[in-house]
């Protein structure tokens, strides 16, 4: 069953994002060294990927404790946990009265949301709904980003 190539893409940018940081790492930084914090990386990545947010937080405590991972690794890795966890019914309340806020699809999260667009699911949604979840969601997550930064 070959799956579409947006989903690869996605899953491929989403295991990037989690293997990028590993790369910026030398060898002798850290308690865990390279090779057991790459994979840790990885197998978290691939856990927030396939939506197994409360495995991948638990083996990012335990790592982080551990010093497997940076801290800065483990509060993007949560961050990132906490962008794909939230629903779109969670966002602010400016942002849901736009014309075409799809309100059937405030009980979804983004990660659900997704991969509804990316597997073609158009049975609770529009592909146009689809669309303009996924931005919503995705302008909450760009701002308290850049919120976090501030700070």
């Amino acid at each position: 069953m070959a799956l579409p190539l947006r989903t690869v893409a996605f899953v491929m940018a989403i295991l990037l994002v989690g293997v990028l940081p590993s790369c910026a790492h030398s060898l002798d930084q850290g308690g865990g060294g390279g090779f057991g914090r790459s994979t840790t990386e990885a197998r978290i990545t691939h856990l927030i990927s396939e939506g197994q947010f409360a495995e991948a937080e638990a083996l990012i405590s335990e790592s982080a404790s551990a010093r497997l991972i940076e801290q800065s690794t483990a509060v993007a890795l949560r961050r990132q946990i906490a962008d794909l966890s939230m629903k779109l019914g969670e966002i602010p309340a400016r942002l849901q009265r736009v014309p075409s806020f799809p309100a059937k699809l405030k009980d979804f999260t983004r990660f659900q949301i997704q991969k509804m667009y990316d597997s073609g699911d158009f049975s609770i949604a529009s592909k146009k709904e689809l669309q303009t979840a996924l931005k919503l969601l995705k302008d909450v997550a760009k701002d308290s980003s850049r919120l976090l930064q501030k700070i």
